[in-house]
Formats: structure tokens, sequence, C-alpha cells
């Protein structure tokens, strides 16, 4: 076995696909949408199966080197209705990140060692909203393997940021689209945390690919949170002038 595994993995690394190189062309699966606008109900399930949902939409732009912004607003149910995040992102460091209340009716920057708390309850923390650029990590291709029926290859990335919640995080790329599949999230007890599972990807006609669902189930409390998409626009003439604080503090069309 060990043998048929180093057999793969020098195969791998002989036509380019090593860790950081799988990595880069899952990015650019991601890549070139110009702007996006797309709707999300958002279900948070705790342990005993009781289910919360809420309604956002997301508005992002897509800048050079990958420092994008994007507003996520909360649309229902009242009690988060106006709540928003925006985010800047540094591909190499920390992102630059805004959260408004309208309960408090100010904005508070998220500090960089509060990037592994929670976002709005779910199990999502603010560090797996803000991009995960590819210099924020160290890549090693530790094999492959079938997933579901689908030949993966199986990275390990390791957070190279500061005050990240994970030790370590195992993902499985599809071999044929490099799409991303599966992580599973290791704690800095180097306990396994969370995993997100990536569902219903579809390739948009400007050949960007986007997954329709996401989740992200909790197994140390039992507690999951699901993204469901829906109304997925690109090129919609978004301008940077738009992901502002003051856009956070009113709900855009």
């Amino acid at each position: 076995m060990k043998t048929i595994l180093l057999a793969a993995i020098i195969f791998a690394l002989s036509t380019g696909d090593d860790g950081r190189g799988i990595a880069e062309k899952a990015h650019q699966t991601q890549r070139n949408f110009v702007d996006e606008y797309v709707e999300t109900t958002m279900y948070l399930i705790n342990a005993r199966k009781d289910t919360v949902t809420r309604q956002l939409k997301t508005l992002t732009i897509e800048r050079a080197q990958s420092e994008d912004y994007s507003l996520i607003q909360f649309l229902n149910p009242p009690d988060v209705r106006g709540t928003g995040l925006l985010t800047h992102q540094n591909p190499k460091g920390d992102d630059k990140q805004w959260l408004y209340l309208p309960e408090l009716r100010r904005v508070k920057k998220i500090s960089s060692k509060n990037k592994s708390g929670a976002f709005m309850g779910s199990e999502f923390a603010y560090e797996d909203i803000s991009g995960n650029t590819l210099d924020k990590f160290e890549y090693k291709l530790i094999g492959e393997e079938d997933y579901k029926g689908v030949a993966c290859f199986v990275v390990e990335r390791t957070p190279t940021y500061a005050h990240s919640g994970y030790t370590k995080i195992k993902t499985w790329y599809e071999k044929e689209r490099h799409l991303l599949l599966r992580s599973e999230f290791t704690d800095r007890k180097k306990t396994l945390l969370k995993v997100l599972t990536l569902h219903d990807w579809k390739r948009f006609e400007i050949g960007t690919f986007r997954a329709g669902q996401m989740r992200m189930k909790n197994l140390q409390s039992g507690k999951e949170s699901v993204l469901i998409f829906k109304n997925r626009k690109m090129k919609t003439g978004l301008k940077e002038k738009q992901f502002n604080k003051r856009n956070l503090q009113r709900l855009l069309k």
C-alpha cells in the first residue's frame, strides 16, 4: 500500500500536481467572475435537529491579486435583518472585516484574534467566510482517494496566518476538474473539529464554477450549518466604491 501511495505521489509531482499546484488549479475554477450577486438560505441545526432559518445575500467584486471585496447582508428573520459583514481580502495576511449590528447602530471591526470565532451563530468561522487565498497556507499532497465514487487528490493545508483556529485542513479535490469536495478541520488541540462538504457544482457561462450547497458539520458539538445558494448572477456591474462601511449600514438593492 505504501509503495502504491508513493508511486501515485511521484506521478502527481511529475505532472505538476503537487499540493500547491492542485490548490492553484482549484483556485482558478473560482476566478474570472468579475463580480457576483447571490441569495442564500442559511440553516442552523443544533444537535437535537432543531432548525433556525435565515435569508441573506452576498455581493462580491473580483480584484487583482485576489484582493476581492465582499458584502454579506442578512434579510430575515427580523431579529438579524440589516446585520452585515464587509470583507476586504488580504491574500497574504489578515483580511479586514467589519460587522454592522443594527441594534447597536455601529460598525465593529473584527480583530484578527477573533477570526476563529463563529459567524452569526453558525458553524462557519469568520476565517471561513473570508477568502481562503493561496498564500495563506502551506500545502502537502498526501495521497489520492475515491470520495463518493469520485477520484480525488488529498491535500493537507496548513494555515500560515496568525490566530487561525485550525492547525491543518485536509482537503479532497476532484482530480478531473480540481473542484473542492470535502475539507476536514483540525483545531488547535489537534482534534478533528469540523467537516465541510460542497455539493451541486455548476459551471456558469463565463467558465466559473460554483457550489450550490455547502454543509459545515461540527463533530464535537453535533451542530451543523447549511448554505443553499440561488439566483446567482455574475458580471452585474458592481463597483468597488459600493464595498465600504457606509453601505454596510444600509440594505442594498
